[in-house]
């Protein structure tokens, strides 16, 4: 039974570690960035190299008007979707305390992190319920949110603000969907090293060693995030859905 997924934001970092790993699964993946680069074109030499077979879809997914165009492209190309994983997204414009948001960066997060995903998840979504899928065929739509969905940091609020959007989104969707069998999941990774934490990695890495910020003492890879992502593709997890996986190495766990 064909497996095809769409990864939005996957030209490096967390989406190019799930492409690759779903690409390792057996799953045909078109890949998408803003526009054609050498990121992107990585990205895809990674999922060959995994065996695997992937087209790239280069578009802004951040602009509602270029979805439901883009997503013709990807099913003419590899047939239905079966799996959406929404990462594309961003970082604050810059870092600054919460009574120095200026709109533009407020705008920034909101249309990438929350205005994008919505509308990405809802164009997939009716096209999962518009088409019969095959008995057996498992689908699937995850979202990846951001510990900073509920973690506050004054220092980057609107960051946090257009995250909790996204979080909401796989509730909303989770809810809505569930009646048709279609699995909607919020990853929500902790500190990763990627190139959107490399200005602050190495002092994220600092407060893991000193201060216990997480309870395993490392920084999480774009493979934790992208194993996770894996599993809920394949239907490794049937009876979960409108939950939150914390791939975060126990930042988010309550301790006393």
């Amino acid at each position: 039974m064909k497996k095809t997924a769409f990864v939005s934001g996957s030209s490096r970092g967390i989406g190019r570690a799930i492409a690759v790993e779903l690409a390792r699964r057996g799953f045909a993946v078109a890949i998408n960035g803003r526009a054609e680069s050498a990121a992107l074109s990585q990205t895809l030499n990674a999922i060959e190299a995994a065996g695997g077979h992937g087209v790239a879809v280069p578009g802004d997914v951040t602009q509602p008007a270029n979805i439901a165009p883009l997503l013709d492209r990807v099913e003419a190309a590899l047939g239905p979707i079966t799996t959406l994983v929404a990462n594309a997204g961003a970082g604050p414009l810059r870092r600054a305390d919460i009574l120095e948001v200026a709109p533009d960066g407020l705008m920034h997060c909101l249309t990438a992190n929350t205005v994008g995903p919505f509308f990405l998840v809802q164009e997939c979504a009716r096209r999962m319920l518009g088409r019969q899928a095959p008995e057996g065929q498992h689908t699937s739509i995850s979202i990846i949110s951001s510990a900073n969905a509920t973690a506050a940091s004054p220092n980057k609020a609107d960051y946090c603000i257009s995250k909790a959007g996204t979080a909401m989104i796989a509730k909303l969707f989770a809810q809505k969907l569930s009646p048709h069998g279609v699995q909607v999941v919020d990853i929500r990774p902790g500190v990763i090293e990627t190139d959107l934490s490399a200005a602050v990695i190495d002092e994220y890495r600092r407060r893991i060693a000193e201060e216990d910020l997480a309870l395993f003492p490392r920084v999480g890879q774009p493979e934790d995030i992208a194993k996770v992502a894996g599993c809920i593709a394949d239907g490794d997890l049937p009876y979960v859905t409108g939950s939150v996986i914390a791939v975060d190495g126990g930042l988010s766990a309550e301790r006393f």
